[in-house]
């Protein structure tokens, strides 16, 4: 998620994280990383919109209706289930305030056992509110999904209701604390304040992604 036309985050707010401390966020049904994004400016003749599609892929856990009992007839030994996905989103840059939709697949291994997972077993759609307004107002690096759904193109008339929480990398270093920068050591922010170190394996290509959890 480009942090163009987004301030920066409140003093005090990273104040309170420093005295925090270090920790994990509440634990998802669901973890994507924003792989790709292709951002743009966009004016409605009202608003002045922040337009961006983005790639992501993660992981869903078992049970869940991303990695239920028909998805690992495929691979019945799985821990988990590869879930990709392509979003686009239109964010009021006034408000933060907008909509997000697109379309996921969960994958297995196909014909490379030592790259990725590419073997599509299940396929949908998704749509929901989305609100950055903390981050597009500058008050802390995160993002929200509301009232959202999801639709398995396999199970015809299922809704599936689910909840986003976006966490954007920052970092903490060079000579004032308070101030996110570009630097080596990236963090997300937790529920409670704290910060949450990001992981060699939340990196694509060496650069700190952004972090989506999803509650179903």
């Amino acid at each position: 998620m480009n942090r163009q036309g987004m301030k920066h985050w409140s003093v005090l707010v990273l104040a309170v994280v420093l005295m925090a401390g270090v920790g994990q966020a509440n634990a998802a049904d669901a973890t994507l990383y924003e792989v790709t994004e292709n951002m743009s400016i966009g004016f409605d003749g009202t608003a002045v919109l922040r337009l961006a599609t983005a790639a992501l892929q993660g992981t869903a856990n078992l049970g869940t209706p991303l990695c239920s009992d028909a998805v690992l007839v495929t691979n019945p030994k799985a821990q988990s289930c590869t879930v990709t996905a392509i979003g686009s989103d239109s964010v009021d840059l006034a408000t933060g305030l907008g909509s997000v939709g697109g379309t996921y697949a969960v994958v297995v291994q196909g014909d490379n056992n030592v790259d990725a997972p590419e073997f599509v077993v299940q396929t949908g759609t998704f749509t929901g509110s989305m609100d950055l307004s903390l981050a597009v107002l500058g008050i802390a690096p995160l993002g929200f999904i509301t009232n959202g759904t999801f639709t398995i193109d396999q199970a015809p008339g299922v809704v599936i209701p689910f909840s986003g929480t976006f966490r954007l990398p920052f970092s903490m270093s060079g000579k004032s604390k308070t101030t996110p920068q570009k630097g080596k050591d990236a963090f997300y922010l937790g529920d409670t304040g704290t910060l949450i170190k990001v992981g060699t394996d939340e990196k694509s290509l060496g650069i700190p992604t952004v972090r989506f959890e999803v509650t179903f």
